[in-house]
């Protein structure tokens, strides 16, 4: 939930009509059946409509059941592709599938994932979603968040890069930033109006071809119809796509080197995502400002690197992923918790993803993975 959002045309009431001239078909848009966040969207046309549907099955994914610390340099990877089929996945499990996006080319077709939460950074580029709520612009330091069951598409205005995360549960602003009224907090990294909210777009009308792939994980179900998709003539409520630039983040800094959950930005019930953004380091006369060792002994930790000064790694450049697994000790390599000690601030800007459960890598991340990354840690 982020705020109550109102937009365009609808009855005075739920479940009423406004007119027989024109009687909008309402449909209930909303998670955990009747009793989770919704939005009320009222169609021109009817949203069941479908003239043929068609099973197509994706391509299956190995996983690679071997516990390991691993760093890819994503920008070596070529374009390719739509925003839909490109994108390639390098660390996933049940729940979650974290990879990259590259696209060539803007897809002629709409979408909607039926079963996950979408979350994207835009690393570079720029351009809009548009979706049944509206247009959300995007640009470089953007998180996308697009609520599983929207039918949207993408057009891309500059060459963009995306880091993405799309989650079978749901992805929303930690409890612990809302207050009993579901209000953002004072003292959090950010507030309700530094969030982005569909612009409304008027509603598209007549009889042509339209054709929607539905993601169902493992399978995709293609929908011909010859009605408009994005036929809304208005809609409210609480869940619907929105942005949020890193820009207007305020970091949280201490005496003392703050750990991890300190910078969260989502929550999930499997996994948390939080953003390492430029900020002064700790004002304690004697701290150490580089993260200590930790072992995450029930979670796995991939850091997608997107640009400045990775005070804690060698070998770091933009685009970088790493995974630091469970039950296998990491932090500074050698010389650089010496070389921290004095340092004033960072500017490195990176988006974490804590894991609750054990990542597999994907044959293209074998393909891809600095060989024997493990080594860094030697002297």
């Amino acid at each position: 939930m982020v705020y109550y959002i109102r937009h365009g045309e609808m009855p005075e009431s739920r479940h009423t009509y406004t007119g027989r001239d024109k009687l909008l078909r309402e449909e209930l848009f909303g998670l955990k059946a009747f009793d989770g966040e919704y939005s009320l969207l009222y169609h021109l046309y009817d949203p069941a409509e479908a003239e043929s549907i068609s099973r197509e099955d994706k391509k299956e994914f190995i996983k690679i059941n071997e516990s390991m610390h691993r760093h890819i340099k994503t920008m070596k990877f070529k374009e390719d592709s739509d925003f839909f089929y490109g994108r390639m996945v390098l660390f996933l499990n049940d729940e979650i599938s974290i990879g990259i996006i590259r696209p060539e080319k803007n897809a002629d077709y709409y979408f909607r994932n039926a079963v996950a939460d979408e979350l994207f950074f835009v690393h570079n580029g720029s351009g809009e979603i548009i979706s049944i709520f509206g247009r959300n612009k995007y640009r470089k330091g953007d998180f996308i968040f697009i609520p599983r069951g929207t039918t949207y598409k993408i057009n891309i205005s500059e060459n963009s890069y995306f880091f993405f995360i799309v989650s079978k549960t749901h992805i929303k602003i930690p409890h612990r930033y809302l207050n009993e009224y579901g209000q953002i907090k004072e003292g959090c990294p950010y507030y309700d109006r530094d969030f982005n909210v569909p612009e409304f777009i008027a509603p598209e009308t007549g009889v042509s071809e339209y054709n929607v792939k539905v993601d169902y994980g493992d399978y995709y179900m293609n929908i011909k119809r010859f009605y408009p998709l994005f036929d809304v003539a208005g809609w409210d409520g609480y869940l619907y796509p929105f942005t949020l630039n890193i820009d207007k983040m305020a970091p949280i800094v201490g005496k003392l080197h703050m750990p991890p959950p300190v910078h969260e930005t989502f929550e999930s019930d499997n996994f948390m995502v939080g953003s390492f953004l430029p900020r002064p380091f700790d004002f304690h006369e004697k701290s150490i400002p580089i993260p200590y060792y930790h072992n995450n002994i029930n979670s796995d930790e991939i850091i997608f690197y997107s640009s400045g000064n990775f005070m804690s790694r060698r070998g770091i450049e933009a685009g970088s992923i790493t995974l630091h697994v469970h039950g296998m000790i990491h932090g500074p390599q050698p010389g650089l918790l010496e070389k921290s000690i004095c340092q004033k601030g960072t500017d490195e800007v990176a988006i974490m993803v804590e894991t609750y459960k054990e990542l597999y890598a994907t044959e293209l991340t074998l393909k891809n993975e600095e060989k024997d990354y493990y080594l860094s840690w030697k002297k």
